[in-house]
């Protein structure tokens, strides 16, 4: 894994070092030609550098370094472009040894090419690099032997061969240490971000743990002392007009400490995928109005007002129809919790492509932005919603999402002018 991040990086580099070589071409020859020239102008040069030659190299040059860029602009991120850039290099160079064969001024001029091959971390363009200037120089000395010094051919070109391969040989070995060295080091820091997440991740699940345990903890003690509080009054003998009274305070609090249970257990098998969903297609509809019915005492209650919006001919979408009843109902109770009496609550179906989004917006105070993302989070109540009025167990919405998640849905908490509007989506089609 850690070789494909490090290719990726000199990837993503490419296009920056193919500037780089272009840019440091074009640094190189404002620095040659002028001086060259001056040197010509001074007699100082050689008399194989002439001024016509000088002017030629100067044009042949901007035609490659423009045709480079072209290259570059359109290309720049393509494996091969830094060959081609490469063979431009090489070019230019090979152009200033051609018109000034004899000039010992020019005989190191194609090292250059192989130092800017280095830029790309790459020893085999470093070793083709090389051997583009030994061939170079091989066919110049064919057309010019007369531009090798005095003394015997075979052993002078043999070392100006030999001396190509060492710089190439040497920059090879450098380059090729330098990316073990970059490699190394993106490792260490690929496992340092590893180990810091790992740590990071280890510290969230314990504080999570320990919120957890402690949310229990205190749904369980609340209605376990209220029933043995009420017990121990019936045990006393309570006046007989109450004793109905705290009998049905301690059913309704066994019967939150088993619906606690039960959520307690969805959210498990939820989380840890033991739940088996049967997918199906059924009409959202027909479904909203039955979770309604089935809360209408609550509503009623407050006198709220249930207004359907967006009433599509058709709303056919793909779920369990089960699980999704179970987030509805979730919604809709939280809904109806936190709307004041007399408000209103919208619900709108909206068909976006193949998806249907389902809305439920309450009018009632807006939520505050940094409670809107740990709502989701089980036990987590905003300061305004404590009450347990309706026998919510703070396990609704961490089941919804879990569900939801399920479903692939995209879904969401939002604030709205009017109040707070939960949306979550479903697919129409398999």
């Amino acid at each position: 894994m850690t070789n494909n991040i490090m290719d990726k990086l000199l990837e993503d580099n490419l296009l920056h070092n193919n500037y780089r070589v272009i840019n440091a071409m074009i640094i190189l020859i404002v620095l040659i030609i002028p001086v060259t020239a001056f040197l010509k102008i001074r007699g100082l040069a050689s008399s194989y550098l002439t001024m016509f030659g000088i002017i030629a190299v100067t044009l042949f040059s901007s035609i490659i370094i423009i045709i480079a860029y072209i290259i570059i602009k359109n290309y720049g991120k393509k494996y091969w472009t830094k060959w081609a850039i490469m063979v431009a290099v090489f070019s230019i160079f090979m152009s200033y040894r051609t018109i000034a064969h004899g000039a010992v001024e020019t005989h190191s001029i194609l090292y250059l090419a192989i130092i800017l091959a280095v830029f790309y971390f790459d020893y085999k363009l470093v070793l083709f690099t090389t051997g583009l200037c030994i061939i170079g120089d091989y066919v110049l000395l064919l057309y010019y032997p007369q531009s090798l010094p005095s003394g015997d051919p075979y052993f002078n070109q043999s070392i100006r061969y030999l001396n190509y391969l060492w710089v190439g040989l040497a920059a090879s070995i450098g380059t090729h240490a330098a990316k073990q060295l970059l490699q190394l080091s993106t490792e260490l820091k690929s496992a340092n971000d590893s180990l810091l997440r790992d740590i990071e991740k280890e510290r969230q699940l314990e504080r999570v743990l320990k919120e957890f345990i402690a949310a229990v903890s205190h749904e369980s003690k609340s209605p376990l002392g209220i029933v043995q509080g009420y017990a121990e009054a019936v045990k006393d003998g309570v006046k007989p007009d109450k004793q109905e009274q705290y009998m049905d305070t301690i059913i309704d609090e066994v019967e939150h400490m088993s619906n606690l249970i039960t959520n307690m257990l969805d959210l498990s098998q939820l989380e840890n995928g033991y739940i088996k969903f049967n997918l199906q297609e059924f009409e959202l509809y027909s479904l909203v109005d039955k979770v309604i019915l089935r809360y209408m005492s609550l509503i009623e209650q407050k006198n709220l007002q249930i207004i359907i919006e967006n009433k599509l001919e058709e709303a056919v979408v793909v779920g369990d129809k089960d699980r999704i009843t179970i987030c509805l109902a979730n919604l809709l109770t939280n809904a109806i919790q936190q709307t004041p009496a007399n408000k209103r609550i919208f619900i709108k179906l909206i068909e976006n492509e193949n998806k249907i989004f389902c809305l439920i917006e309450n009018e009632g105070q807006p939520i505050e932005d940094e409670d809107l993302q740990k709502i989701w989070l089980p036990f987590y109540r905003t300061e305004k919603s404590r009450n347990k009025e309706y026998g919510g167990t703070g396990l609704g919405l961490a089941i919804t999402q879990n569900i939801l998640t399920f479903h692939n849905s995209t879904y969401g908490i939002k604030n709205t002018s009017e109040g707070v509007c939960f949306y979550f989506s479903l697919n129409k089609t398999f």
